[in-house]
């Protein structure tokens, strides 16, 4: 015969258990607080209602069947968001308001049929327990959970069912029992009472919003900067800051940063797939601001690229460089951030931008805006002379150009990727010399990645730019060879096998950097160390993939199925050791 203890043992903390394997790569500390949170509430407010009817006998338990109790409870009872958001006011208030009122008729109805010894008061009990905790998670939430409809069912269908298929075995095996005189006797399957459908039902929903709730209060924080300006933190002023974001009416913000973000994201999806993919696997506020740092830099290359006359790209490289002198001409230093006071908006004059930018560069521009406050100055103007290398049409003449040109053009986003993550997951890197270590680690990083990008597009920059960031020093005739690839821009008459040897050279020297890259991971937040060993290992598939082909590939690249794999492994497997290194740098 099961014991109550059973059904857990058996039933429910094996599942609980294999999903928090499946999850533990995704939790991070906002995540923990969430769980956390609802948790805790689930049972406090849980507690006197179980002791209730359970005093007033619609739940029985027999006692060989329990390990002991808490008052007349078992103890083994106890146990990117903005797109979702929804600007339009009049169905917000008709979303938000009509469930509220039926579930406050409800509360009432429950009540009143809820009477000790009569056949509804379970029924009645479930009613004026549920809603009242539902009505207030329905007026921060209801709108976020209707907008997420397809996941939100999902989440609360397949563990209901799951738990009715629990409980009839219990109930069959007379684990605990429902009291004939407290209920209506009508049986959804079996000898399962229509009263634990409704209830498993009902929690379920709690649950699931109670959930949305804190995504959908995480998603305006993430939206919404300097409204919400505390990073996560044990502190009264950011519960505060939570119930404020909770109760926020989104139909009352401005649309327009979300419409922004839309935009950075059509940048990232037609521009990187790797990076798109690996974007995913990063905790969604990471990942949101990750998004916007790269369309910002996306859009700033293109404007450069895409441009053929040089007196122009002059002109745009001039705009970029007068919108970053504006985003930080309050700093004191290349590392001066904002984050210890309430953050002020940048005072940018948008109007010349509106003349000269098309929508999505506008759009990546004022959403950068909205994060420069944390991210330092000194990686921009990197980042601005790597575009002036190209403006110039300077020849990368060995290996020592190519380090440097990667160092400006993507050792610098290793840097604001740094920051990005630390700032967005509420910690911060508590040693100087920790802090410096990781910063070089990140340039170093951003340097491998970009020479696997330029040994995979050597035919493609060569025939869409007209550009070469092969070393000179690698090619026997090194003048013919660039103006085959700068001017005449016919990189195949170079030959394929000559392409292969240029991009293999380069590899290796990606390769000798590599492993020192990762060693900065192990001082980043927890929560980013798996998915930047995801990015990093996604690009070295890219690498592995160039070198593997017989011939120089146009454009080489992992399959969807080799970057899941790249992924899980990484995640799941690789990704350990980062968690179990002795916090101490060695290589200070």
């Amino acid at each position: 015969m099961l014991t109550y203890i059973d059904v857990h043992f058996i039933y429910t903390l094996p599942v609980v258990a294999v999903l928090a394997l499946i999850t533990w790569p995704f939790i991070s500390r906002l995540e923990l607080f969430k769980i956390g949170f609802v948790c805790t509430m689930a049972f406090v407010y849980t507690t006197p209602w179980d002791n209730y009817i359970i005093f007033h006998n619609a739940w029985m338990y027999k006692p060989k069947n329990i390990l002991a109790v808490i008052g007349y409870v078992p103890v083994e009872e106890w146990s990117p968001a903005c797109f979702n958001f929804n600007f339009n006011k009049t169905s917000y208030a008709l979303i938000r308001w009509m469930p509220i009122l039926v579930l406050a008729l409800t509360t009432l109805q429950g009540y009143n049929i809820a009477v000790p010894g009569k056949n509804t008061f379970y029924l009645g009990c479930i009613m004026w327990w549920s809603c009242p905790v539902i009505m207030f998670l329905w007026y921060g939430a209801g709108n976020y959970f209707v907008k997420k409809s397809t996941s939100s069912a999902i989440a609360v269908i397949v563990p209901t069912l799951y738990l009715c298929w629990v409980d009839r075995i219990a109930l069959k095996d007379d684990v605990w029992h429902i009291n004939e005189k407290t209920s209506l006797n009508i049986f959804v399957a079996g000898d399962l009472p229509f009263e634990e459908c409704l209830f498993f039902l009902i929690t379920n929903v709690i649950i699931v919003l109670g959930s949305m709730a804190f995504d959908k209060s995480y998603g305006i924080a993430d939206t919404y900067p300097f409204e919400f300006s505390f990073r996560y933190s044990l502190s009264l002023k950011y519960c505060y800051q939570k119930i404020q974001q909770f109760v926020r009416a989104e139909c009352d913000m401005s649309p327009s940063q979300v419409y922004d973000i839309r935009q950075c994201l059509n940048v990232l999806k037609r521009a990187s797939k790797s990076f798109d993919v690996a974007s995913l696997v990063f905790p969604a506020g990471v990942r949101l601001h990750l998004i916007i740092l790269y369309a910002f830099c996306r859009v700033t290359d293109d404007m450069i690229d895409s441009e053929p006359n040089v007196g122009v790209k002059k002109r745009k490289l001039k705009l970029i460089e007068t919108f970053i002198d504006e985003l930080f001409k309050d700093r004191n230093s290349d590392y001066d951030v904002k984050t210890s006071m309430t953050p002020r908006k940048p005072e940018v004059n948008w109007e010349q931008y509106r003349l000269e930018l098309t929508d999505e560069e506008l759009s990546c521009f004022r959403a950068i805006s909205q994060i420069s406050f944390y991210l330092p100055r000194k990686p921009f103007y990197e980042l601005l002379d790597g575009y002036r290398w190209d403006v110039e049409g300077k020849t990368v003449q060995n290996e020592t150009d190519l380090l440097l040109y990667s160092s400006y053009v993507a050792g610098s986003v290793g840097t604001l990727c740094v920051y990005v993550m630390v700032y967005n997951s509420g910690t911060q890197i508590d040693d100087d010399e920790k802090h410096d270590f990781v910063i070089r680690k990140a340039q170093q990083m951003g340097q491998v990645l970009q020479i696997v990008n330029i040994s995979r597009d050597i035919v493609t920059d060569s025939e869409t730019l007209g550009r070469c960031y092969v070393p000179a020093e690698y090619m026997d005739d090194a003048a013919a060879d660039i103006n085959t690839l700068c001017s005449d821009r016919d990189p195949w008459t170079l030959g394929s096998e000559k392409l292969k040897s240029y991009a293999t050279r380069m590899i290796r020297l990606a390769n000798r950097y590599q492993m020192e890259s990762l060693e900065g991971i192990q001082y980043l937040p927890y929560e980013v160390r798996g998915p930047v060993l995801v990015a990093t290992d996604i690009y070295q598939g890219v690498a592995c993939a160039v070198e593997a082909s017989p011939t120089y590939p146009r454009r080489a690249s992992l399959g969807k199925w080799d970057k899941i794999f790249v992924g899980i492994n990484s995640l799941y497997f690789k990704s350990l050791k980062y968690f179990f290194q002795v916090d101490r740098c060695k290589h200070c």
